[in-house]
């Protein structure tokens, strides 16, 4: 933990630029998020996440006014709720997405920001348990992503991330690496 606080002040003090967004480019992001519209249920409890990992690659030179981006990714959710039945149900559930993506990366050629648009799709794994009698059950379903971001850099491969959009996370926001 001591490691990671380290490499991140030393990568917020760097004096270097920022890259842009570059064919060729790796880039890894870690968020929370909010996603008030994929709840389960009638929900009326706790819920936690996503939390998201997702890698990206720069894979086009410019093309019009930006490059074009490609990767993948994770995001894992826990909801605990009760359903709004004639008898309350308490459930339990785990939500493991992992989905792909293709972004669009404008060259707004503004120092130190990437701003960028995307879509992808991905699976909703819901694994469901009731407490009061517990049963278990499993199901999988359809998500997709229509992302908004803007990246903010503190040094060529160090900074942060924010997120908007439909689908697994309505609003996220963390860290990204470059390399």
């Amino acid at each position: 933990m001591k490691f990671i606080v380290v490499v991140m002040l030393l990568a917020m003090c760097s004096n270097s630029s920022a890259q842009d967004f570059v064919k060729g480019g790796n880039y890894v992001s870690v968020g929370y998020g909010v996603d008030a519209g994929g709840l389960p249920g009638n929900f009326s409890g706790l819920g936690l996440g996503p939390v998201s990992a997702t890698y990206e690659r720069g894979v086009t030179d410019i093309i019009g006014i930006g490059r074009i981006g490609a990767g993948g990714g994770i995001a894992f959710s826990h909801y605990s709720y009760k359903t709004n039945s004639a008898i309350w149900l308490e459930y339990k559930t785990n939500r493991i997405t992992p989905f792909v993506r293709a972004t669009y990366h404008f060259e707004f050629d503004i120092e130190k920001m990437d701003v960028y648009a995307g879509v992808g799709v991905g699976v909703n794994i819901d694994s469901e348990r009731q407490k009061s009698n517990g049963v278990s059950s499993t199901k999988a379903l359809p998500a997709h992503l229509i992302v908004a971001g803007i990246r903010y850099y503190f040094s060529d491969f160090f900074g942060v991330y924010f997120e908007v959009g439909d689908g697994i996370a309505n609003v996220n926001g963390g860290i990204v690496l470059s390399f």
